[in-house]
């Protein structure tokens, strides 16, 4: 049977796993894609919240980023079937509070336009302003320029 879906690259970009301190997600190259939807997977959250911003930088590694603004919708807790609306965010970051985001989901949408030539690749930071403790996931859902069945990597 032929897949008549849209066609996505997807690339698992951190496991789930416990968070205490800042960190910086591997950031995709959108030279040959549209655009990238990221899945921020939340898991218990401690009472310090990581400062969420979105960022573009000149190489995977997310050195010399830049903060972007950018927009997410919000999930309601596992098990249900409620999305929040689309809620724009600075590019000074979203605060991460654990009575809000605790285990939900963040949908982040980027748009490869929104990146500049010296900076085409874009990736998540979490900053942790003293206690951050969380269990977090990241998986970026890429929409290719020229889809084919095998597409080229994006973190290349």
């Amino acid at each position: 049977m032929k897949d008549v879906g849209m066609v996505r690259h997807i690339v698992p970009i951190t496991a789930p796993i416990q968070k205490t301190a800042t960190f910086v997600t591997p950031h995709v190259a959108m030279k040959k894609f549209q655009s990238v939807q990221f899945l921020v997977l939340l898991g218990a959250m401690a009472t310090d919240d990581f400062v969420l911003t979105v960022t573009a930088s000149a190489v995977t590694a997310g050195s010399s980023a830049t903060a972007l603004a950018f927009n997410y919708r919000l999930t309601a807790a596992g098990g249900t079937d409620t999305l929040g609306a689309r809620t724009a965010v600075a590019a000074a970051g979203l605060t991460l509070a654990n009575a809000t985001y605790d285990n939900k989901v963040l949908i982040i949408d980027v748009d490869a336009s929104e990146l500049t030539e010296d900076k085409p690749y874009v990736g998540l930071t979490f900053t942790d302003p003293g206690n951050a403790d969380a269990v977090i996931g990241v998986v970026a859902l890429l929409q290719p320029r020229y889809p084919q069945e095998t597409n080229d990597g994006a973190l290349t």
